[in-house]
């Protein structure tokens, strides 16, 4: 089988339309329920049971164990998701969905997710197989094999919280941290005269 000038566009096309895709469905949800559609997904996995471990919520949201720990931990923080210690066993952390996480749920827009998730498990077994093993295939090929599969745009919603380094502030130094305040706005800086 030959290549032709199209095949290499239209899976171009293809992969732009999907992250287009994600990446509306994230700011849209990020807008309606000030959550990440990541951190969404994480509560929905919590809103049907009683109490789950981190690895239950990992497992359940498909994704490994440091990346739902980071998301959980910013739903804690939000007063979202609780983490206690298990009242069985002392080495466990039961999270829970809160009052607040719930309201979250009931008016968050729709998740990406699950409808993609719905539609890999509509395909035939070879086909899904055949899938996996292409995006696997293209992934090494580009280099994205050695990126950490974090859960999708979680990334960039930490990013828009972290402090910005600034040039010659020295190493480990933000504006931020030598500015609590953080640098004036532009109309308020005073010139030189």
């Amino acid at each position: 089988m030959t290549l032709t000038a199209t095949e290499p566009a239209a899976v171009m096309v293809a992969l732009r339309r999907i992250v287009r895709h994600l990446r509306l469905a994230d700011r849209e949800i990020e807008a309606a329920s000030r959550v990440s559609a990541a951190q969404l997904f994480v509560l929905h996995t919590l809103v049907d049971s009683r109490s789950m471990s981190l690895a239950d919520v990992a497992e359940r949201s498909l994704t490994d164990h440091s990346s739902v720990s980071t998301v959980v931990s910013r739903l804690v923080e939000r007063g979202l998701v609780s983490r206690r210690t298990s009242a069985s066993d002392r080495r466990r952390l039961d999270l829970r969905i809160t009052a607040a996480g719930r309201r979250v749920v009931a008016t968050a827009p729709p998740m990406p997710q699950p409808r993609i998730i719905a539609a890999i498990h509509a395909m035939p077994a070879a086909r899904r197989a055949e899938m996996v093993s292409m995006l696997e295939s293209l992934a090494a090929a580009i280099g994205a094999d050695e990126v950490a599969p974090r859960m999708l745009f979680e990334d960039e919603q930490l990013a828009r919280g972290a402090q910005i380094e600034r040039p010659g502030r020295g190493a480990g130094t933000s504006a931020r941290a030598s500015n609590p305040a953080g640098p004036p706005p532009r109309n308020a800086r005073t010139r030189r005269k």
